[in-house]
């Protein structure tokens, strides 16, 4: 037989030929008998050969079927960490700014300003960077871990680390991505307030709360509000985080009002200090509109609210930082506003039942709010979806099976994430989640504020008129009389803590704009604007008394 004819095989591990001191190490199978390579035959094998009729009776062979292991990457460290940070946070932006243009009908332009504004915002810190580590090369960035690095890298090197860790302070934060949407929206002069953008946040429209896990998306044909499981950010990039700025990313903690005021007066002092940028004021009329129509007061408050920023001269803008507007919530343009649509409602509609005639028909006072049925009407609001995160374990059970079930809707959207679940997956298949929907967003919701209106309007109280001269001897209050200043809650009645709230922190309707900051703080505010209010009739007082006495002499 010619050995190109033959079929060799290899010996199994631990198998030889079982001549002694033959080296072969392949054999091949002749006439049912076994060979080595070198002819000699192997004892004891014996050839067994399948019937045609048993072909394919071995039975059917199963395999479970593993997760698909992906390729992980250890996730990265000094510079590049910080590269990476600053991408993510910019692809957040970017979805913010999306959503914004197509959901809110923002023109193009707007982000244009973002991306200005944030390239602003990035070039310094890049320009820190430079400036601090001009010596960083790639092998700086390997990971710092044992006691032996630290001996050989010495003294300079742990102090470059320590200035390191401390310009971290310098990359920009989550909350930074709103201050920027918002300072955009300034600078197009925009009626979108600081309250808004909260209730956005609350009610889990625009991407922020767990930025890193989900985002969400609006079909605008159904007026529905889709929760899909779509990564805000590609797990690739999430995966190369460290800890630190993953953590920064995935927030878990309601926003609150003073937190976002305070980053957007950081940003308009970062902005000045380096770039000597000024921002315009607010869009008074169309905003203070705004505020009015939410809080359901009459128009006529408008131009009380006009004189009151001419006492007071105040300009409804971020100032510029200095000793005696910075860190003060009183300088907070928005603050300010609502703090004058306050004490305008309670120079022309007071909440007590004192008696105030005006003096003609064409007064703006002629017609005084019914604070009850004002009451009732705001109060009337659909559930509310902004506090959830604020519930307690106590809180669930004095829930109904409407308000239990968008709880658990909720806690789908966003405490969930695509992390290996750590119960059995059987047992997660008997309970499948199915995809959330939303409240639905109908035309009662979006035309809420103006049917409250009406109805406000339809219980409004005509009162007498009284001219001035008819009857000297009796004595007629007037409107603005008897002005009652609350300096703590226990002084505020029912209508006034409701109406202080309200204008404070809103949580009633789905076109919420008002400031967002606690009660107590709200009513500091008020309280601070109404000193400078009693300042000046003090001196108007003085000035008319020195004139007098000027005028006898």
């Amino acid at each position: 037989m010619s050995s190109q004819c033959i079929e060799y095989f290899r010996f199994s591990r631990n198998e030889s030929c079982t001549e002694e001191g033959c080296r072969a190490q392949k054999f091949y199978i002749e006439d049912g008998r076994k060979f080595c390579r070198f002819g000699h035959e192997q004892a004891g094998f014996t050839q067994t050969q399948q019937d045609e009729d048993d072909f394919n009776s071995q039975g059917i062979t199963s395999r479970k079927t593993g997760p698909v292991l992906e390729h992980t990457t250890a996730t990265l460290n000094g510079s590049a960490a910080k590269e990476l940070y600053l991408q993510c946070l910019q692809l957040i932006l970017w979805k913010q700014c999306h959503w914004l243009t197509t959901v809110k009908g923002l023109s193009a332009e707007f982000q244009v300003i973002v991306r200005d504004l944030w390239t602003l915002r990035v070039g310094k810190v890049l320009y820190e960077k430079c400036r601090r580590f001009p010596f960083q090369t790639g092998t700086d960035r390997a990971p710092f871990s044992s006691q032996s690095e630290v001996d050989s890298i010495g003294l300079p090197r742990i102090r470059a680390l320590k200035k390191e860790n401390k310009s971290n302070s310098l990359l920009p934060k989550l909350l930074e991505t709103l201050s920027l949407c918002y300072l955009g929206m300034l600078l197009m002069r925009l009626p979108i307030g600081v309250g808004e953008v909260l209730g956005w946040v609350t009610r889990n429209e625009i991407l922020y709360l767990r930025a890193v896990s989900f985002e969400n998306r609006l079909n605008n044909e159904q007026k529905i509000i889709f929760f899909p499981k779509l990564k805000a950010l590609p797990k690739s990039m999430r995966s190369k985080l460290p800890a630190q700025f993953h953590s920064a990313l995935e927030l878990k903690v309601p926003l609150n009002g003073p937190a976002l005021y305070g980053k957007i007066q950081e940003l308009i002092f970062f902005f000045h200090n380096h770039y000597h940028m000024s921002f315009p004021p607010l869009n008074l009329p169309l905003l203070a509109y705004k505020y009015i129509l939410n809080l359901g007061l009459p128009i006529e408050v408008y131009p009380t609210i006009e004189r009151l920023k001419d006492i007071l001269s105040l300009e409804f803008k971020f100032q510029a930082p200095s000793s005696s507007t910075n860190g003060h919530r009183i300088s907070y343009p928005e603050i300010q506003l609502i703090g004058l649509i306050v004490i305008a409602t309670k120079l022309s509609q007071p909440h007590d039942d004192i008696t105030r005639e005006p003096e003609s028909e064409l007064h703006p006072t002629l017609i005084k709010i019914n604070w009850e049925k004002w009451v009732k009407t705001m109060a009337n609001k659909r559930l509310g979806r902004e506090s959830e995160i604020n519930l307690k374990e106590t809180d669930i059970w004095t829930m109904n099976d409407r308000r239990l079930d968008l709880y658990l809707d909720w806690f789908q959207q966003i405490m969930l994430d695509d992390r290996d679940p750590k119960v059995s997956e059987n047992l997660l298949n008997l309970f499948p989640l199915q995809n959330v929907v939303n409240q639905r967003l109908d035309d009662s919701d979006l035309e809420m504020p103006t049917s409250r209106l009406k109805t406000i309007q339809e219980g409004l109280i005509l009162q007498k008129v009284w001219p001035p001269g008819d009857d000297v001897s009796v004595h007629v209050r007037r409107p603005g009389e008897l002005y009652k200043r609350y300096r703590n809650l226990t002084e505020l009645n029912f209508y006034a803590e409701m109406f202080y709230t309200l204008a404070g922190k809103d949580t009633w309707s789905y076109s919420a704009s008002t400031v967002g900051i606690p009660l107590k703080m709200f009513m500091g505010v008020v309280s601070q604007l109404e000193i400078q209010l009693d300042m000046w009739v003090a001196a108007e007082r003085n000035k008319r008394m020195t004139l007098g006495e000027k005028t006898q002499k």
